[in-house]
């Protein structure tokens, strides 16, 4: 099992990352927001997953242990294969999912690229009882999703459609983590600024 690396970045592609490790270059497929973050000649460490077919190996690479365990949990689920899981994790952040799941929004999911309304509802039955967080994390989860619900509100009151605001706020989560409304909407902004 490979479950983690670190090396240099020497190439990108549309989908992966290609890391020298030790004199061997790895193709890593990664997430949207991860390939975004990285520049080629950048010493990079991402943890990993092996997934091993028929006819290949793959390899899959994630920011953080909470991205990867993610990815794990969504590959438990009765039709959700890597592309899937590694779209879901190019779309949304972890905790946003998280609080999807939670409170049962269907809706929300239904969002995310290949996935519709009954592989929503097979994440939700077979995941809401394998996401364990603590109290002070779940409480951070929804305050987090109360603070996007209420940003997106004000984007939409600002003449952006529902879509734009929404995109623009997936867009300012990956590089905003706290819980200031005001924080998050000047990073939205500079988002739609560049539509």
């Amino acid at each position: 099992m490979i479950s983690q690396l670190n090396g240099m970045l020497i190439s990108k592609g549309k989908n992966t990352v290609t890391v020298m490790v030790g004199g061997v270059g790895f193709e890593v497929n990664v997430p949207a927001g991860l390939l975004a973050a990285v520049e080629v000649g950048q010493q990079i460490n991402l943890y990993t997953r092996l997934l091993v077919r028929d006819d290949s190996l793959q390899v899959y690479g994630f920011r953080n242990p909470e991205e990867r365990t993610l990815f794990d949990m969504l590959m438990t689920v009765q039709g959700v294969g890597p592309r899937t899981a590694v779209g879901v994790l190019s779309s949304l952040p972890v905790m946003e999912f998280y609080k999807a799941v939670l409170s049962q929004n269907e809706r929300a999911l239904t969002r995310l690229p290949g996935i519709g309304k009954k592989t929503a509802g097979r994440i939700i039955v077979e995941l809401r009882d394998k996401i364990g967080l603590p109290k002070d994390k779940l409480a951070l989860v929804h305050t987090q999703a109360d603070i996007i619900g209420e940003a997106t509100e004000a984007l939409i009151a600002l003449g952006y459609s529902r879509q734009e605001a929404e995109e623009a706020l997936v867009l300012a989560t990956r590089s905003f983590s706290g819980s200031d409304l005001e924080a998050l909407l000047r990073e939205a902004l500079k988002y739609l600024a560049r539509f």
